[in-house]
């Protein structure tokens, strides 16, 4: 399974969300890491005496310099608060219930909280050193991974100190030695020892609490890899034994740059233009007289009116880029609601030879939402992803439903309540021979864990939890209070889920009943 390109890679932190409280210390932070960057830039301005001409030429570099302070004021500023909660409340190894009385569950999803600004706002420029830093202080679950020397991590995998499984939270320490190579797309479990010198496969499992011996070269764990691999790949060759068919003189794709342009400039533009505008209202009858043109740096701090236009400029910015991505959802549901005016979403086997009304239209929907999706999955708001899709109608997403940092699909989708969708790839189309648009139905309680991927078509029932590297195929059915693994997916009895995961339901509900006694 390739990984999207809109799947973030390196360091993130989980989307899940305990108590919605935590976004007032969230907005807090990201505005007390801008803070230093506007000092910085009054000195700048003082520096060149308001020069134009050192302004526009100096700009870009400005705007570099203002990044990386506010990058590190961002770390910093998360970290002092890091320490605070974690006096408060010590991070602990353990098995907690995924309820917001609980607190262990509560303060991990603080934490996640709290270090999800200086991660997402250092991708922009990829430093290794900030890489580094977020990685040792900011990894979704950096408290319990030791990491070695010459570690190499491949793209798309995941390294989980901590992980969604039913109706549990799972955190149990994971150590890499020195020199261990990692293939991509693999899943590293909580509990995970890696000894030196290790070498991972591409798409290697690692167990629960499994320790993997020194100078070993490790493969991917299947229950049965052979057939899988068998399944898999007849799925792709055809009778005559060609990996590619022949090339259609038809295009596969349908071109709509008129279309995809003029849509593209009206949700850009009105979504814009507010924010574009209250920002120039506010700098010249604000920001401008009020705060940069304060007679010297000092005077900031001493003048009342200064001082609280300094505080509240970062404030005020972000209300204006909050406004701008419920611009684009509210405009992207006029777009969308026109669309299907012209023409209803269908399900349904589609041949790019015949290009037909609703070929065509499947395509503009797609271009239509592809927008908004981008925009809030990479946004420092990716909460907002669920009222989005319920509020333009093109998904149904149900309460307390958690969606990481996923490959959604982008219409005909419907989650239920409760459900843990983890960072993996769901998706209602699938290039055949034809183009294949299913609808994909997910039950209440539900969990999917990392690196999955789910095809168009399948319904999965409530209390159905998919293991890492689980792939379900078109049109599959999953019935209700089952573990699925493996591609082909295949149901797992508690025995096997031992033997391949090294996971026990039994001791889960064991040791979550040893932890709310040691709590009382």
């Amino acid at each position: 399974m390739s990984t999207p390109v809109s799947i973030h890679d390196g360091p993130f932190t989980t989307n899940t969300l305990a108590s919605k409280k935590f976004l007032i210390l969230y907005i807090t932070i990201i505005w007390g890491s801008i803070l230093p960057s506007l000092l910085e830039f009054y000195v700048f301005l003082k520096l060149i005496e308001f020069n134009f001409y050192l302004f526009i030429l100096l700009l870009p570099f400005q705007i570099y310099i203002g990044y990386i302070i506010t990058v590190f004021s961002s770390i910093l500023v998360a970290k002092i608060f890091l320490i605070i909660i974690n006096r408060v409340h010590k991070p602990k190894e353990g098995v907690f219930k995924r309820i917001e009385s609980d607190k262990d569950y509560y303060f991990w999803s603080l934490r996640a909280v709290i270090k999800k600004w200086p991660i997402w706002i250092s991708k922009f420029i990829p430093l290794p050193i900030i890489d580094k830093l977020n990685v040792r202080w900011f990894d979704n679950d950096s408290e319990f991974i030791d990491y070695g020397k010459n570690v190499y991590i491949g793209k798309g995998s995941s390294i989980k100190a901590s992980m969604i499984f039913r109706e549990f939270l799972i955190i149990k320490k994971v150590k890499i030695e020195d020199n261990v190579t990692i293939g991509s797309n693999s899943f590293i479990a909580p509990g995970t020892h890696i000894c030196k010198n290790t070498i991972m496969g591409t798409m290697s499992l690692a167990k629960f609490n499994q320790t993997i011996k020194i100078d070993s070269d490790f493969k991917m764990h299947s229950i049965d890899s052979n057939q899988g691999l068998k399944y898999v790949f007849s799925k792709v060759i055809n009778i005559n034994g060609n990996i590619l068919p022949e090339k259609s003189k038809a295009e596969k794709f349908v071109k709509n740059l008129n279309f995809n342009l003029f849509t593209f400039g009206v949700l850009y533009f009105f979504s814009n233009v507010i924010p574009i505008l209250g920002s120039i209202y506010y700098i010249n009858t604000f920001f401008f007289p009020f705060y940069l043109q304060s007679s010297n740096f000092f005077s900031i701090f001493l003048n009342i009116n200064s001082l609280v236009i300094f505080l509240m400029t970062p404030l005020f910015f972000i209300i204006l880029y909050i406004i701008n991505l419920l611009l684009v959802i509210f405009f992207t549901k006029l777009l969308y609601r026109l669309i299907l005016y012209l023409n209803p979403t269908k399900e349904g086997v589609f041949h790019w030879e015949n290009k037909n009304k609703d070929f065509k239209y499947y395509f503009k929907r797609s271009f239509i939402l592809r927008y908004v999706k981008w925009k809030i999955q990479k946004s420092p708001f990716p909460w907002l992803i669920k009222f989005a899709f319920n509020f333009i109608g093109n998904c149904q997403i149900g309460t307390n439903t958690v969606i990481e940092d996923s490959y959604l699909a982008k219409e005909l989708m419907k989650v239920g309540n409760n459900t843990y969708l983890g960072k993996s790839l769901l998706a209602n189309h699938l290039w055949d021979k034809n183009l294949i648009v299913k609808k994909i139905t997910i039950g209440d309680n539900v969990t999917i864990s990392d690196n999955c991927c789910i095809s168009p078509g399948t319904e999965i029932q409530e209390n159905v939890s998919l293991l890492p590297l689980s792939v379900t195929t078109k049109n599959d059915k999953l019935s209700a209070d089952s573990i699925y693994y493996n591609a082909p997916l295949t149901k797992i009895t508690k025995q096997e889920l031992i033997d391949v995961f090294n996971l026990d339901i039994h001791d889960l509900f064991l040791n979550n009943i040893k932890s709310i006694n040691n709590k009382t």
